[in-house]
């Protein structure tokens, strides 16, 4: 007898949801998939919230995530994130970022059960991810298996506070009004965007510079 699984899918990309979909009810014989599909963080919550904690066994999720209304989910990164507080499913990342420094800050900040770049996703990696992440075990892909060996505690990453910067400067908004979005003083900011700019290996980098930057490597 099939297991019966609950995912939830959120990308923003209708095409990429009902391939998955397609893909895992064709080749899958041990599971009956129900699928739940969100296109934004909204969606994703409204759904989480009709349900109960422990409902969804499974969340695929996108990192490049339309920001909500309230500023208050600005990714997908804050979306899985919130997803841990909220229920208790495993969550895999399907995500096209490459860059090296963007995942490894997704791995430090959300920890996922799983991490697969959209590029090397086939069926059976995907229906692979599912097994390893129902019996407790992370599954990643080949290129995030390459970069969690060279991967230590001394590298240093982004936080969510760092990427929320980034992105209100990216919509124009001026230092002095950042604590109001990003809930920390103005010191604290300006810290945090000398680290940004090490981060990025250009200390004298101009807001405008520290953006083109951010956007190139996927962080907004």
């Amino acid at each position: 007898m099939k297991l019966i699984i609950k995912i939830l899918m959120v990308d923003d990309h209708p095409i990429i949801l009902k391939g998955y979909e397609l893909s895992l009810n064709e080749f899958s014989d041990n599971y009956v998939f129900e699928f739940y599909k969100a296109q934004n963080s909204v969606e994703a919550i409204n759904l989480i919230e009709q349900n109960e904690p422990d409902f969804f066994h499974i969340v695929f999720l996108d990192i490049r995530l339309p920001v909500n209304n309230d500023y208050a989910l600005i990714n997908g990164e804050d979306l899985g994130i919130k997803i841990r507080k909220t229920i208790n499913s495993k969550i895999i990342v399907l995500s096209s970022i490459g860059d090296t420094q963007r995942i490894y800050s997704i791995l430090n900040n959300l920890e996922p059960d799983g991490y697969i770049i959209k590029t090397e996703t086939t069926p059976e990696i995907l229906l692979d991810a599912i097994d390893a992440v129902l019996n407790d075990r992370n599954y990643f892909s080949s290129k995030i298996k390459k970069l969690k060996n060279v991967q230590n505690s001394e590298n240093p990453t982004l936080d969510v506070y760092d990427i929320k910067i980034l992105y209100f400067l990216s919509v124009g908004e001026k230092m002095k009004n950042l604590p109001d979005f990003v809930h920390l003083s103005i010191a604290s900011i300006e810290r945090r965007k000398k680290k940004i700019k090490a981060y990025f290996g250009n200390k004298e980098a101009s807001d405008r510079e520290l953006i083109e930057t951010a956007k190139e490597k996927g962080f907004i």
